[in-house]
């Protein structure tokens, strides 16, 4: 009887402590550590895509703690909130806002920014929450305009080359080298006209100044004259 209830004493032991080792790996797994006081604050955010638990969170490049938990606090409009477990005694200001987004390599990150107050959030406190378009879902969001403008440039392509190789194209720009040659002949034409009139000017003027003068000499005769 008391082999056997030491037996059970040490399978219920075993147990618990198996349960115990369990707790602790998974929370090592998680990246939290179980023997170090934490901080939770909690972030509000409207999306949480891509935003996955023990997501790590940096302060300037440093890391200062974990995502813990993400549930949804309301469907319409919808909102989540994200809880946050910081490793790092650090006080946070009021008006700072937790900000996340993806990396290129699509990995979430989260970045605790900070303002500057002299008052500061208490453990348990929500702060405001704010997403940031990563590169990738930049280039994820523009590919389907990209690729919109793509297919009109190509048809633009297509119907200048239908044009440029029908054959009235070439008919058509021989036409206009011709009508360019023309009017080029005119110009040329019209230059010799104005230099000739240019020359003749000084002598025509003369001319017309001589024949007034005679029109005013007869003109004085002829008031002379008792008619």
């Amino acid at each position: 009887m008391k082999n056997k209830f030491s037996r059970n004493v040490i399978i219920g032991l075993t147990f618990i402590g198996s349960l115990i080792m369990l707790y602790f790996g998974i929370n090592f797994l998680k990246g939290f550590n179980v023997f170090k006081k934490q901080n939770q604050y909690y972030a509000k955010f409207n999306d949480v895509s891509n935003l996955l638990i023990s997501s790590p969170i940096y302060v300037k490049g440093y890391q200062i703690g974990l995502v813990s938990d993400i549930k949804m606090i309301s469907s319409e409009p919808m909102e989540f909130a994200v809880g946050i477990n910081l490793t790092e005694n650090f006080p946070i200001p009021i008006g700072s806002y937790l900000e996340y987004g993806t990396d290129v390599f699509g990995a979430s990150t989260a970045t605790l920014k900070i303002e500057s107050s002299d008052s500061y959030y208490q453990p348990g406190d929500t702060l405001a929450g704010r997403r940031e378009i990563g590169l990738m879902e930049g280039v994820a969001r523009v590919m389907p305009k990209a690729d919109s403008i793509m297919v009109r440039i190509d048809s633009i392509l297509f119907s200048l080359d239908r044009i440029m190789s029908n054959p009235m194209w070439e008919r058509s720009i021989e036409g206009i080298a011709s009508t360019v040659d023309q009017l080029n002949m005119s110009s040329s034409s019209l230059n010799r006209i104005v230099s000739s009139v240019e020359k003749d000017l000084p002598v025509i003027s003369g001319n017309l100044a001589t024949v007034s003068s005679d029109l005013m000499n007869v003109s004085n005769e002829l008031n002379k004259m008792d008619l």
